[in-house]
């Protein structure tokens, strides 16, 4: 199931602008980028799962769908007017559900911290 088009990150522009501007965070089986988005716009999430990572079509979509499955059950406690992005690992799609969820709080309240400092 596809998140609402509010809710994704589509243009290269907010892509790079979190690369350059925000928090980068290790978080286990993937790398979470945050920052605050231009507008008061709803948390919105972008995937990235290079080829180079992870050379199969099947483990890419299973990364996507987990990473996506991840954000979900965090939603809520996105604040408004954040971006994430999240790039998968290798290891990723070996992953519990279970674990994404957990790795993707604890790096969410230590992208909070960093960016309220």
């Amino acid at each position: 199931m596809r998140l609402p088009r509010e809710r994704r990150l589509r243009l290269q522009g907010d892509f790079d602008r979190l690369r350059s501007k925000g928090v980068r965070l290790e978080c286990g089986s993937f790398f979470l980028n945050a920052g605050r988005s231009p507008a008061d716009l709803p948390a919105r999430l972008g995937i990235v799962v290079a080829k180079k990572q992870l050379a199969k079509a099947v483990d890419r979509n299973r990364a996507k769908r987990l990473l996506r499955e991840a954000f979900r059950a965090v939603g809520p406690e996105v604040p408004a007017g954040w971006d994430v992005v999240l790039v998968a690992r290798r290891s990723l799609p070996a992953q519990p559900l279970v674990r994404l969820v957990a790795s993707l709080r604890e790096g969410l309240a230590r992208a909070r911290a960093a960016l309220d400092a």
